[in-house]
């Protein structure tokens, strides 16, 4: 209890930090071409009942992982329950953020990313899999900058992926928040492996996508803030 009330404390800040998003979307920027891009129905099921947490609603989360725990022991090759799984053990090292960073919380971190390697490896070419490894190494990356480098080399590589998958040339076809955060989080994994050509390129490429959105408003923060 004590720690989860130092989280419900955090929960405003966690809130405005817009976990796992380059920006927090509003409800227009998810609308897109028909047909363009689907995400998987248990793919958002889980991500509206695993990210109630950051609301302070606990409950949802814990019965939502329970759940997932027991999808991943009947069928340890349900690539779609393992990547929860390893956004689950993400978040669960978030609910211990008041005590620092312990060896419990490095520990769920290693085994965070080690399953949702897991799951890419068990269907690589889903990006609903691998876009949702990227969006957890993202709140990773955030919450713990001094992580491994394959954190940000990971989400460099999966959002690429996700590029090439949808095209270049459909991608302003896309909905707004695919757009963005594509390329907005490509950006910053590329800002954190220290190649601010590749980086500005990307969040230049924000800002030609996303004219007049929160989007281009984050994405241009962050090229000011190379000098660029």
């Amino acid at each position: 209890m004590k720690v989860r009330a130092v989280l419900a404390i955090l929960v405003g800040c966690l809130a405005h930090l817009a976990p796992a998003q380059f920006v927090w979307p509003k409800a227009e920027y998810h609308d897109a071409e028909p047909g363009l891009y689907v995400e998987d129905p248990f793919i958002v099921k889980y991500r509206q009942r695993f990210f109630a947490v950051f609301r302070g609603d606990f409950a949802t989360f814990d019965a939502a992982f329970k759940e997932i725990e027991g999808l991943v022991k009947k069928d340890p090759k349900d690539a779609r329950a393992m990547v929860w799984l390893g956004n689950g053990q993400t978040v669960k090292a978030g609910l211990m953020i008041g005590k620092g960073e312990t060896k419990e919380v490095r520990d769920l971190l290693s085994s965070s990313r080690k399953n949702l390697d897991r799951a890419v490896a068990l269907s690589p070419n889903d990006p609903n899999i691998y876009m949702m490894r990227a969006a957890t190494l993202y709140i990773q990356g955030q919450y713990w900058p001094k992580g491994p480098r394959v954190v940000w080399e990971r989400l460099r590589d999966d959002c690429e992926k996700f590029i090439r998958f949808v095209g270049p040339d459909r991608m302003p076809k896309a909905s707004i928040h695919l757009r963005g955060e594509a390329y907005g989080e490509l950006g910053i994994a590329y800002l954190r492996l220290g190649d601010k050509t590749k980086a500005k390129k990307a969040f230049q490429k924000v800002v030609e996508l996303c004219p007049g959105t929160t989007y281009e408003t984050r994405a241009k923060k962050e090229l000011n803030a190379l000098g660029l």
